[in-house]
């Protein structure tokens, strides 16, 4: 005999359970996953970071080794021994490539943490705020965006190096590279300063905002929990973009020899080999070569990003 079907049993089953939509993070994630330049930055800048994690574990020398200029092998074409060849100095290219990597992240990591804690609070509170205060901090912003930043650079570099001469700052391991760092990022705001201008004028508007104060949120809450977060997916496009610009500009300030010469960095090393490009191409070429796929993927990340997070793409 059949089971009868008891009626309270059918209508419970026929109540579909409503589903929980993707939040703004997963959809985006979704879309970007969809992105073949985007997935090809985010495949290249894990390889990067990979490298600057392991070099001290895969690298066949030391960093400062220069034992292959007391062996008379300065300057010698890649064989089994030298992957990559060594450079006018004796040091061995794979090697410094490989070490290079975590220079080239600290400063493009460094530089936009710098950047983007400046930027949002000052883009935060102009667009929160509004009238007089968003005006004198969107002009003191537009200040900075006409600096000379690279001569100004250079210039502070050079006579901070010379005025810590003999002081206790000499001892500071890599002085002048965090000074680059500190650097590049005090003139790297204005952009992310205007974006969270942006992103905090349209969200202070939005219905659950305005909710959040019709219940009596502290206005601390309602910009840490409520707007900041929903900001920070057009905030990211922005760092991600930025992080290739300053390792540029850092590879830039030491190919001038402005550089820190206790780091090891892409650009000082093409500070010493230039010179011997005709002689020795794989001392240039190599760290050129890294620069490029580092700075291509972090680009690529962030074409990805913006057609992953653009609001024109949301439904």
């Amino acid at each position: 005999m059949d089971t009868p079907i008891v009626p309270e049993a059918v209508a419970e089953a026929s109540i579909a359970v409503p589903l929980r939509p993707p939040g703004l993070w997963r959809q985006g994630w979704y879309r970007f996953r969809r992105n073949r330049g985007g997935m090809l930055g985010l495949g290249l800048v894990a390889l990067v970071v990979l490298v600057a994690l392991l070099c001290p574990f895969v690298a066949p020398f030391a960093p400062n080794d220069q034992s292959a200029m007391l062996r008379g092998a300065a300057r010698k074409a890649p064989d089994w021994v030298h992957l990559l060849g060594t450079d006018r100095n004796g040091y061995d290219v794979l090697t410094r490539v490989l070490y290079g990597a975590s220079t080239a992240l600290a400063v493009g990591l460094g530089a936009m943490a710098v950047a983007s804690v400046i930027g949002v609070i000052i883009g935060g509170i102009a667009g929160y705020a509004g009238g007089l205060t968003d005006e004198l901090l969107m002009r003191f912003a537009e200040f900075f965006m006409v600096i000379p930043v690279f001569v100004v650079i250079l210039a502070v570099v050079r006579l901070f190096g010379i005025v810590v001469v003999g002081t206790w700052l000499e001892s500071i391991p890599n002085l002048n590279l965090m000074t680059i760092i500190v650097l590049l990022g005090c003139f790297e705001w204005p952009p992310i300063a205007r974006m969270a201008r942006a992103e905090f004028l349209r969200l202070k508007h939005a219905e659950f905002v305005e909710a959040a104060i019709c219940i009596g949120t502290k206005k601390r809450d309602i910009l840490l929990r409520h707007i900041l977060p929903n900001a920070l997916p057009s905030l990211i496009v922005l760092v991600a973009l930025g992080i290739g610009g300053a390792i540029l500009a850092e590879t830039m300030v030491s190919f001038l020899g402005f550089g820190d010469p206790k780091a090891v960095s892409w650009g000082q090393q093409l500070h010493f080999n230039y010179e011997a490009l005709k002689v020795a191409p794989w001392a240039v070429l190599s760290p050129g070569a890294a620069i490029f796929v580092t700075v291509l993927g972090f680009n690529l990340l962030a074409d990805g990003l913006t057609d992953a997070f653009n609001p024109r793409l949301r439904r």
